[in-house]
């Protein structure tokens, strides 16, 4: 499967990228741009909080009324009263650095599945009738492509916004379980697109055709995880600044195509039967 997709890959490169670039660039700088907004506004808050305490402490030390010397035993209460006050502060600053930086990262991993997987289907989704078309012999660009999806936008968009948010929440259990279903969706593009079918009939028909063909889904989606690394550690080194999440989205609009035509050419080995008949069809 691996290398049709890659025959296929660089004998239409420009009308693959092109028709995928639609969907991915955008995709790309939303999630770039929601995920930098998010991560300075939850940062800002705790910064300020934290600067805030010394100066009130200040300022209650300054405003404070003299008192007469302590005696012993009003130092012994004293001590220990401030070693317990100090383990309240410790556990209470342990779990709150805690929550910061988890919060920020499950934010983080939340907008970026939800963003670049919405982009990622939509683009599949673009790539059905380019592909399934250039493997007949037509000659068919980006345009032709996307009036396809034109034509099926409201079942595309269900069943990705669907498919989209499942996938977001398996992210935040570890990873694994979102990639995983991430692999069942793989033919859910295509059957929204070719099979009159949306939402959760085609996430359920995607994850019942892949019974033999789990090994090269997965195969696809290593590739699209490999060349979000590539293209994460492409944009870490740039300089800080606008050019970072350009990079980014340069790469993965280059590279994506390759396992985007792969999950067209696997759907259409899964429902051959189904693809057969549609193609027979008059009219």
């Amino acid at each position: 499967m691996l290398a049709q997709a890659l025959s296929l890959y660089r004998r239409h490169f420009f009308p693959l990228v092109l028709t995928c670039a639609v969907a991915l660039v955008p995709a790309n700088l939303l999630a770039a741009g929601a995920v930098a907004f998010g991560l300075s506004s939850l940062g800002g808050g705790g910064v300020a909080e934290a600067r805030s305490r010394p100066d009130e402490s200040r300022g209650q030390r300054l405003d404070a009324p003299e008192k007469p010397p302590p005696t012993a035993e009003s130092r012994d209460l004293r001590v220990q009263q401030l070693r317990g006050e100090r383990a309240g502060d410790a556990a209470e600053t342990s779990a709150g650095e805690l929550m910061r930086s988890v919060l920020p990262w499950a934010y983080a991993t939340a907008i970026i599945a939800a963003l670049l997987l919405a982009g990622l289907f939509l683009a599949h989704a673009a790539a059905v009738p380019l592909v399934l078309e250039l493997c007949e012999g037509r000659a068919v660009g980006a345009s032709h492509a996307w009036a396809h999806v034109g034509s099926r936008l409201g079942a595309v968009a269900a069943t990705g916004l669907l498919g989209a948010v499942l996938v977001a929440v398996g992210a935040l259990c570890f990873i694994l379980p979102g990639l995983l279903l991430a692999a069942s969706f793989s033919l859910a593009p295509a059957i929204a697109m070719r099979e009159g079918l949306s939402g959760r009939a085609a996430l359920e028909q995607s994850w019942q055709a892949l019974r033999g063909h789990w090994g090269s889904a997965l195969g696809m989606w290593a590739l699209i995880i490999v060349f979000s690394v590539l293209a994460s550690l492409a944009a870490a080194a740039m300089p800080p600044g606008p050019a970072r999440p350009l990079v980014a989205a340069l790469v993965r609009v280059v590279l994506y195509p390759l396992p985007l035509a792969g999950l067209v050419l696997l759907y259409r080995e899964a429902r051959r039967p189904q693809y057969m008949r549609r193609i027979s069809a008059p009219g």
